[in-house]
């Protein structure tokens, strides 16, 4: 790219100079017109921002030229000099203006244009129709103009302002610095719609007719330029001129029309030929450059194919082999893509008779409007199914369909199995809290048989006195009752562990009471707490949560059973509160035992993890534990410290 700017500044000024050695070849071949100009106002002749002089006098004295086989020179300076000039020197011509009735001592051609001079003032003034209106008025006169040289020779009696262009002149008379201007018609017009406070004054003041003068020192010259004038008005050519540059409507013509002229045009020409060339080597080199990178951007690009093709043919028999069922599914629940597993369980008769019952669409709408993922189990012909949904984009997502049956019963037969260890650790306890009430009856229904031994002798014996009989009635009432509570005790033991040592196979969550779960299960542990100091402080007023009251049960004797093996000491002491904190439910279980390192409380929560092996620890109470919180969304708190002791603290959302 650098070589063709080079390329191209060099072919540039080689033509600048081909175009100046034409141009001085061309100057030195023929004769030269002289186009003198004095006046620098639209449309006749003016000087633009760029130096170079336009108007209707320039573009009629290139067509004399060009006619005559001359040269063209445009040369600007006052009238006086111009007309010094055309006076005594060979080819020379000047367009001025020159008042009706008066002689020029010069050779001039046709009459070109009839004009007028006349007074404007502002909006809302009086007319003005002859020159004595102007009389001690400030009044505008252009230096150097046709008005001005009328002037010289016929003064008037106002106060006149010099001005360069009729364009100062009507500034000053919008800024109230003047009263009048006074300048000819075609250069005034154009000034009427700039500065719209303006206005003819009157009538013409001066009539007046433009006319081409010409050095007589060349009678052949001046001959020429008449016929030139006089051809141009038979072929139309000066029609078109005026039509051109001073026909009303028009506006003031800048040279940006004609900018395309002989220099910008040779110019061009000059290099258009040599770049042609070189354009058409650069784009053949483009081209074949191009070319090379299509091909392999083409083989590349069915490399990146064949590629894509492969990996996509692994995915999806990736996804084939899954074990679970995988659907893309759209937002209207138009199914896009599914790997053939399990793709009826998506239908909404089986999803109706689910256990609980789902809406496939519900699912759908709240995973594209929510920001978490949906989850769900349900129950379906014997079988436990989970399905997982996922948004990937926002007009797709991706489900999953698991037959979790398996893993399902399985965990419940690990939290049976807790709750059967559980159980065991607690039987010998039971058994002992059994054991007392069956005494009591044993010993109740001996005195009994005693009582009503004496009964029937006291009424064998006529004798017997009423109090005595009293007496025995009132034992054996009193012994029927100590009956009764040793029954009931034993029927709220028995209770209690019928409704623990149940499989909980589904979770039912309702309205629970975490005092009654933790008294519940303290009448379980009983065995194991009545040798420590217990502290029980339980709010009455807790609130209640939702949950699975069997579960929870679970968990509380899990707690406490390992607080009470891990207090192997004198005066152990265990601790159990409920209250709210933050609006969450709390129940915490504190001892004073052996407390835990960092590196057993961060395993605790492992399945199989115990440090009672050798004792007949399971690992499974914990494990089993930490799963139930898991699904009642609560958390688990723990600080231990070895030597101290530990607490463990559950938060429960409340329902009110």
């Amino acid at each position: 790219m650098r070589v063709m700017c080079a390329v191209w500044q060099w072919l540039k000024y080689l033509g600048l100079w081909l175009i100046m050695v034409l141009l001085s070849a061309a100057a030195q071949a023929s004769p030269q017109i002289t186009l003198n100009v004095h006046s620098n106002t639209p449309p006749f002749e003016w000087q633009n921002e760029n130096g170079e002089e336009s108007g209707f006098n320039v573009e009629l004295a290139r067509y004399i030229a060009q006619q005559l086989h001359y040269s063209l020179k445009v040369k600007r300076q006052t009238l006086k000099q111009s007309l010094h000039s055309v006076t005594n020197d060979r080819w020379q011509l000047a367009v001025i203006a020159v008042p009706a009735g008066r002689q020029l001592d010069i050779n001039t051609a046709l009459p070109l244009l009839p004009t007028y001079v006349s007074a404007y003032n502002r909006r809302g003034e009086g007319d003005t129709d002859t020159w004595e209106v102007l009389k001690g008025k400030r009044v505008a006169i252009k230096q150097a103009s046709s008005v001005a040289m009328y002037l010289l020779q016929s003064p008037q009696d106002f106060i006149m302002v010099p001005v360069v262009t009729n364009e100062q002149g009507f500034a000053l008379l919008t800024a109230g610095q003047v009263d009048y201007v006074v300048s000819e018609f075609y250069c005034s017009r154009r000034m009427l719609s700039k500065y719209p406070l303006a206005k003819t004054a009157g009538k013409p003041l001066l009539y007046s007719q433009f006319y081409l003068i010409m050095s007589n020192k060349d009678p052949a010259f001046v001959t020429a330029v008449n016929n030139v004038i006089k051809h141009s008005y038979n072929n139309g050519y000066f029609d078109d001129l005026l039509n051109k540059w001073v026909g009303f409507g028009k506006e003031k013509i800048e040279l940006g029309q004609v900018r395309s002229d002989f220099f910008q045009g040779a110019l061009l020409t000059a290099i258009i030929s040599s770049m042609g060339m070189l354009i058409t080597l650069y784009i053949s080199l483009v081209l074949r450059q191009k070319t090379k990178s299509l091909k392999q951007e083409l083989v590349n690009r069915r490399k990146a194919e064949a590629e894509i093709k492969r990996v996509s043919a692994q995915f999806h028999s990736v996804l084939d082999g899954l074990p679970h069922g995988v659907c893309l599914l759209a937002r209207d629940q138009h199914l896009i893509w599914h790997n053939g597993k399990y793709p009826w369980v998506l239908q909404p008769q089986q999803l109706v008779q689910a256990q609980p019952a789902l809406e496939l669409a519900q699912l759908v709408t709240a995973t594209f409007t929510g920001e978490d993922s949906q989850n769900c189990e349900f129950t379906l012909d014997n079988k436990r199914w989970k399905l997982q949904l996922h948004r990937i984009s926002e007009e797709m997502l991706v489900l999953f369909i698991e037959d979790c049956t398996e893993q399902y019963e399985l965990k419940q037969t690990t939290e049976l199995s807790a709750r059967l260890a559980s159980l065991g650790e607690l039987s010998a306890g039971i058994a002992h809290e059994i054991n007392n009430p069956v005494g009591l009856i044993t010993q109740s229904v001996t005195l009994m048989r005693d009582l009503l031994e004496d009964l029937r002798l006291s009424s064998a014996d006529g004798n017997s006195s009423t109090t005595a009989f009293n007496t025995l009635i009132a034992e054996l009432d009193y012994s029927c009752e100590s009956v009764d509570d040793a029954a009931a005790r034993i029927g709220r033991i028995v209770r209690d562990l019928k409704n623990f040592a149940q499989p909980g196979l589904e979770m039912h969550p309702k309205a629970v009471s975490i005092n009654k779960v933790v008294e519940t299960a303290l009448r379980l542990t009983h065995n194991n707490v009545k040798r420590l100091q217990l502290t029980l402080q339980l709010d009455d007023s807790l609130p209640k949560v939702e949950g699975d009251e069997l579960q929870l049960q679970l968990v509380l004797v899990n707690l406490i059973q390992n607080a009470c093996l891990a207090m192997d000491k004198a005066e152990p002491q265990l601790q159990i509160c409920t209250g709210v904190e933050n609006g969450s439910i709390y129940v915490t279980v504190a001892d004073n035992g052996c407390g835990m390192d960092p590196q057993t409380l961060a395993r605790i929560r492992e399945p199989f993890f115990t440090t009672r092996r050798s004792q007949g620890g399971t690992g499974l109470g914990l494990s089993t534990s930490n799963k139930i919180l898991a699904e009642h969304q609560a958390q688990w708190q723990i600080r231990s410290r070895p030597g101290t002791g530990t607490e463990m603290k559950l938060l429960f959302r409340s329902i009110g």
